[in-house]
Formats: structure tokens, C-alpha cells, sequence
């Protein structure tokens, strides 16, 4: 566990919610932090008595809801403004806009509901997404409050079962996450090889 992450954890332990609402809307937003490794130190401290567990559960989980709803409107403003004040990336993007639309239509429940817990390294990249292509905020924010009771509950429920030895899994949760995210990357470079050699052969 690096220096920073150490001082975030000192500073939630003083701070609690404050420090937990600020490190949420930031990765929400895209901004990448070590918060999964701070909501299993969540569970441990509520092992040992330091926080109610039901407590942090709900505060966890409404707060990693919350950043996801944040983003999501932070990048449907942002996005748009960028996009009408730059018309050359605007006539980039556009293409890839239209794309991501048609897709969020057919599988946004899904996508929005996986990348909270099972690949949540890619959640803020979807959250930018959905925003950018202005995503039905309904379904974005019911499957995100699904999707994120489980990611609450991995991480809460680590952190409580190991109790005082949760740092020796810290490595492991990083470990993990990495592979995930190269796994995701890797499929989507082989998506668009095959797509792009498909393309051509039809030529």
C-alpha cells in the first residue's frame, strides 16, 4: 500500500464521511483513486468496533451511488460545452458519439450494472460516456444503485472478514483490478482487429 493511500486512510479516519463523500465524486468523475482499498479498510475499522457496519454499508454504498450520478452530469455538461466550443473535436467525436449511443441503448443496463462491481475499473469510463451521449439518467441511476450495492458489499464484507490482517489482501484486491482492466483492454483491442480486418476483407 503506497504513501498516499495511507494518508487517504488517516484522513478518513478523521474525517469519515467528508473525506469518503470528496474521494467518491472524484472517481465518479474519472479521477482515479484507491477508494475500493479505503472501503475495505471501512470494513476492517467496523470489525474492530471503530464504525457501525450497517452504518458504513449505507454510507458506502449511497456515496458510491451519489459519484456516479455526479459524473454522469458533470460530463453531460462538460461534454456538450467542450463539443460545441471545439467543432474539429467535435467532428471527431461524432462517429464514436453516434456509436456509443446506439450501444448504451441496446446493452446500458448491463454495462452500467457490470462496471459498478465486476469490471469497476471501467465504471468512470462509462460514467463519461453516458453522460457525453446524454444516457436516459433513469436506468443509469437504478443500475447504479444495484450494481453498487455489490461493489459495497465486496469490499465492505473483505475488510470485515479479515478484520485485522486486511492489509495483506491490499495487494491482492490491486493485483486483481489491473488484470481486470488489461483484460477489458485487451478485448477491446482484439474487437476492433477483428473488426478492422473484417472490414477490409469485405473490400
Amino acid at each position: 500500500m503506497n504513501s498516499f493511500t495511507q494518508l487517504l486512510i488517516q484522513y478518513f479516519r478523521q474525517y469519515n464521511i467528508l473525506v469518503l463523500s470528496i474521494l467518491m465524486i472524484l472517481q465518479g468523475i474519472g479521477i482515479p483513486l484507491s477508494v475500493s482499498i479505503i472501503v475495505i479498510a471501512c470494513g476492517a475499522f467496523a470489525y474492530t468496533g471503530e464504525f457501525n457496519i450497517l452504518t458504513i454499508v449505507l454510507e458506502v454504498w449511497f456515496l458510491a451511488w451519489l459519484g456516479d450520478c455526479i459524473g454522469y452530469f458533470f460530463w453531460r455538461i462538460i461534454g456538450y460545452r467542450l463539443l460545441e466550443k471545439f467543432p474539429r473535436l467535435n467532428k471527431y467525436f461524432d462517429p464514436k458519439l453516434v456509436k456509443a449511443h446506439n450501444y448504451l441503448n441496446k446493452h446500458g443496463k448491463a454495462a452500467v450494472f457490470l462496471t459498478r462491481f465486476a469490471i469497476s475499473p471501467m465504471g468512470p469510463f462509462v460514467n463519461i460516456a453516458a453522460g457525453v451521449v446524454n444516457y436516459d439518467i433513469v436506468p443509469f441511476s437504478l443500475f447504479a444503485l444495484f450494481g453498487e450495492l455489490f461493489w459495497t458489499g465486496m469490499y465492505v464484507g473483505l475488510g470485515y472478514w479479515f478484520g485485522d490482517s486486511w492489509e495483506n489482501i491490499v495487494p491482492i484486491v490491486s493485483e486483481f483490478g489491473q488484470i481486470i482492466t488489461y483484460g477489458v483492454v485487451l478485448a477491446i483491442v482484439v474487437y476492433m482487429f477483428i473488426k478492422i480486418v473484417k472490414g477490409k476483407s469485405k473490400k
